[in-house]
């Protein structure tokens, strides 16, 4: 388990869900949870904990670690407080993801546009058709 202490800067909520942004090493954190009776205020000191296997790797020209890689066009892109929810077209079928709305608008994602996602092959699960 990876463990990293950090300092919260920000908070916001929308319905169940937080965002929180946490500075730990002078880099930021986006971290995403549903609300629970925990509460977490600005400067509040926390430790961020995520397994080995959530972490991808990417080289600085952006080949990514995932092997499950693919190009789509963006048909739908639908944005709330603090989600969006982009829904790709990978032949015929409706492939969506859950991000934050700040990282769609630092992709500057835009329906019509081809972009490329990712699914961690641990995070796939298998159902047998008979």
């Amino acid at each position: 388990m990876n463990r990293v202490s950090g300092i919260i800067k920000e908070v916001k909520k929308s319905g169940e869900i937080e965002r929180l942004i946490i500075e730990a090493q002078n880099e930021l954190f986006s971290v995403l949870i549903l609300s629970s009776s925990e509460s977490y205020e600005v400067a509040q000191r926390v430790d961020l904990l995520f397994k080995e296997n959530e972490v991808m790797v990417a080289t600085v020209e952006s080949k990514v670690s995932a092997r499950n890689s693919f190009v789509s066009k963006i048909i739908e892109i639908e944005e709330g407080e603090i989600l969006a929810n982009v829904t790709f077209d990978f032949y015929g079928l409706r492939i969506s993801s859950i991000i934050t709305k700040e990282a769609l608008k630092d992709l500057a994602c835009c329906v019509g546009d081809e972009s490329r996602w990712f699914v961690k092959s641990n995070e796939i699960s298998i159902l047998k058709v008979n």
